[in-house]
């Protein structure tokens, strides 16, 4: 007779929800009414998480500052307390992270902790950890749970850098999030064209690498409005307008990075930064306006 544990597929999970951090992502992102969804119905986006491959939700947990609030569009202001039960009633145990400092919690550090007792932990062996946050400091554990052969989720902020895109094996963007709670994105207008075609003609005629902050001046050059004023064309990040655009990749870098187009990628590291090119002989990252 197999064992119980070789004849259950399912995967066996942990989810660490960072609840001020994805309160806030959402509220920026979406609005207030999404991150109250967010906050009220977690047995809503935990059904959405887990579809696909069978999985088993061992560990769940979620880490507020229960003195932080979210505010309505009308000022009236919910303290994150009041949402603790609806994470109690969706089996979380939720673990009180008040602020040390006046911007810092410590929730990221006491998820790294508790990732690494769930490690390991003998009570049974977790396959995939989830990771609910855009917290870039979570990077090296991310890295230890790959060399110790467990699978990674982030969900975070759709503008998340390639550093940490890189050290999980699947992120999903806090705008696909919002989209499973209800919202919906905004249709692209006009001025959004504008702006995404100005993109497209920027990086048609650069020679390589575009520094991102003079790709933002030949934009706004064209059109009058900045990637970030124009919510990168009605996309909501800059990855998704820059994929609209013509398929183009953003490399990081000083000074916001850098813009390829996918044929470039073998030269992003060159362009990592400029004191390397020079030393490598390279071409100087190519600014779009001086272009012929």
């Amino acid at each position: 007779m197999p064992r119980m544990a070789d004849a259950d597929p399912a995967l066996r999970c942990a989810i660490f929800v960072d609840f001020d951090n994805m309160v806030s992502a959402l509220r920026e992102g979406a609005g207030p009414e999404v991150a109250r969804r967010f906050a009220e119905a977690p047995e809503q986006w935990l059904g959405w998480l887990g579809q696909g491959q069978p999985r088993r939700m061992l560990l769940r947990r979620c880490y507020m500052n229960p003195a932080g609030y979210l505010e309505d569009a009308d000022g009236v202001r919910r303290y994150f307390s009041a949402f603790r039960h609806a994470f109690m009633a969706a089996g979380f145990e939720v673990v009180d992270c008040p602020r040390l400092t006046r911007l810092k919690n410590a929730a990221d550090l006491r998820i790294a902790l508790d990732v690494m007792d769930a490690l390991h932990s003998p009570m049974a062996r977790i396959d995939e950890f989830t990771l609910l946050s855009s917290d870039a400091d979570f990077v090296p554990l991310l890295l230890r749970l790959r060399a110790a052969d467990r699978a990674t989720r982030l969900v975070a902020h759709p503008d998340v850098g390639r550093v940490v895109r890189g050290a999980a094996d699947e992120v999903v963007g806090v705008d696909m999030l919002a989209e499973a709670l209800g919202w919906q994105r905004p249709l692209a207008d006009p001025e959004g064209e504008a702006v995404t075609e100005a993109v497209r003609a920027a990086m048609q005629v650069a020679g390589g690498p575009v520094h991102l902050p003079d790709l933002g001046q030949v934009v706004l050059e064209r059109t009058g409005l900045t990637l970030r004023g124009s919510d990168y064309a009605g996309h909501g990040s800059l990855d998704a307008l820059l994929e609209a655009a013509g398929g183009y990749v953003r490399q990081d870098g000083p000074g916001g990075g850098y813009v390829l187009r996918t044929e470039w990628a073998d030269q992003a590291a060159e362009f990592a930064a400029p004191e390397a090119a020079a030393e490598a002989g390279a071409e100087p990252p190519i600014d779009p306006s001086n272009s012929a």
